[in-house]
């Protein structure tokens, strides 16, 4: 069975927090690389891709400005 993805929770400890966005930050920069649990949690806007969007997206709900992502 698959293991249901929280999204934006990137890191796999349960909990979407400024960690993740760093780990978004450091995929789009190409510093790091994802498994597929953890594309999937950082496709945030659900488009299929991930990029500067999800990134303001997650931002803005750990910022209070969105209540949900």
């Amino acid at each position: 069975p698959e293991v249901p993805v929280i999204c934006g929770e990137i890191t796999g400890d349960g909990v979407v927090d400024l960690t993740d966005l760093t780990y978004l930050s450091q995929y789009l920069l190409k510093a790091i690389t994802f498994d597929e649990a953890q594309t999937k949690a950082a496709d945030i806007n659900k488009d299929g891709t991930i990029n500067l969007t999800d990134l303001a997206r997650l931002r803005q709900f750990l910022s209070k400005k969105i209540s949900e992502l």
